[in-house]
């Protein structure tokens, strides 16, 4: 397969299930696997020269039309700079959207069986902390290069797609555009529509379309344009029927159709209701403004609940999972997982009360109820989709 008809096969039906993940990966398995391993002989000639470039980061996402997932761009993007032979390696950053960019590191192991990209990210002494290792093969066309990444521990797919001008030309995201579940967006100048219907205003930062409404509320889609057949697949952090992070296969919108019903994502204000003229107060005659008294009694205290103040949950964690060991390690704004002694992931946080949110090294964003008992030796989850984990302080 070529890279053109690779690259349009992977966007147009952009499906990705999960049965692509792999456990347990070995060499033998990527080299044997037809996706990635016709690839791996050209990225060891040619990598240490083509990494170097801004991307866009592709992961596995729910499709808001079902059927599984598709691939669609997330809240990260990278910036790796050419290889440094003294270090032997790349210095970049990671840039999440909504957080301050974060520092990395990036080795290229060509000569192992099959290419690894090994990531880390400096400490405070800029000696690098190992995050995570992936496969790596380089799909080569027409001088820009996209990065197929399976992560060795268990196979997840992760793509780097070039941020060129030749694969976001100007104007990339303008237009009417429609989805199979009746979402439909219009871009066009400054302005985003649906229906006809004016949302708000809009601005682009790479892969990033900032919607901001009427109201002063912004939101953003994180949006991937594909040139060869002419679709934009869209991320969005909600969706229809109590969805959550989810995206889809946009096209552009066919002349003369009807106009869509308007997108789950947008709520429309509604026209303030006038008041009843049987319901309209008479104008009350002015009063005598009169002497302040002073109270002599307290009355009872209002029944209210101070809100929570926020939980320091720095230190060492660890908990049984599914009769998995999973250690985790919160540092200022910082947090570090290990499942079975091997690293999972790792990722900034933040505590509001007794909500903790964040994103991990992928760009996944998180939200959880934190309760730590008395003892200060406990400490218990519970995510949105009901699951909890209870934590036993390790450190």
């Amino acid at each position: 397969m070529t890279a053109k008809r690779f690259l349009t096969a992977l966007i147009l039906t952009a499906i990705l299930s999960a049965s692509t993940s792999f456990a347990d990966v070995t060499p033998q398995q990527v080299l044997a696997d037809p996706r990635i391993g016709p690839y791996f002989s050209q990225t060891k000639k040619d990598g240490l020269q083509i990494l170097a470039g801004d991307y866009s980061v592709l992961i596995p996402t729910p499709s808001r039309t079902g059927g599984g997932e598709i691939l669609a761009p997330c809240e990260a993007m990278y910036s790796i700079e050419p290889y440094d032979p003294e270090t032997k390696s790349f210095s970049g950053k990671m840039d999440i959207y909504g957080e301050e960019p974060l520092k990395r590191i990036f080795t290229l192991d060509l000569n192992a069986e099959v290419p690894v990209l090994k990531i880390y990210q400096p400490d405070k002494n800029g000696n690098p902390v190992f995050i995570a290792d992936h496969y790596a093969a380089a799909v080569q066309e027409n001088g820009y290069v996209i990065w197929l990444l399976a992560q060795v521990k268990d196979g997840y797919p992760t793509y780097l797609y070039p941020m060129r001008s030749v694969l976001f030309p100007k104007g990339w995201y303008l237009g009417a555009w429609e989805c199979s579940d009746g979402t439909q967006f219009t871009f066009e100048g400054n302005k985003v529509s649906s229906k006809g219907q004016e949302i708000g205003t809009f601005t682009v930062e790479g892969n990033r379309i900032i919607v901001t409404a009427s109201n002063g509320e912004k939101d953003v889609i994180f949006a991937q344009r594909n040139i060869y057949n002419n679709t934009l697949v869209m991320t969005f952090s909600s969706g229809p029927n109590g969805m959550e992070r989810n995206a889809g296969v946009f096209t552009p919108a066919a002349k003369g159709k009807p106009s869509p019903l308007p997108s789950p994502e947008v709520n429309q204000p509604s026209p303030p209701t006038p008041p009843s003229p049987l319901s309209t107060p008479k104008p009350e005659a002015p009063q005598k403004p009169s002497e302040p008294q002073m109270p002599t009694t307290f009355p009872k205290m209002p029944d209210v609940k101070m809100p929570p103040q926020g939980i320091n949950i720095d230190g060492v964690w660890g908990a049984y999972v599914n009769g998995q060991q999973w250690v985790i390690q919160y540092q200022g704004s910082n947090y570090y997982g290990w499942i079975n002694g091997q690293p999972s992931e790792m990722g900034i946080f933040k505590i509001e009360g007794n909500k903790i949110s964040g994103s991990n090294d992928k760009g996944v964003k998180f939200e959880a109820e934190v309760e730590l008992d008395e003892t200060g030796n406990y400490l218990d989850m519970r995510f949105l989709n009901g699951n909890s984990i209870r934590y036993q302080r390790l450190q």
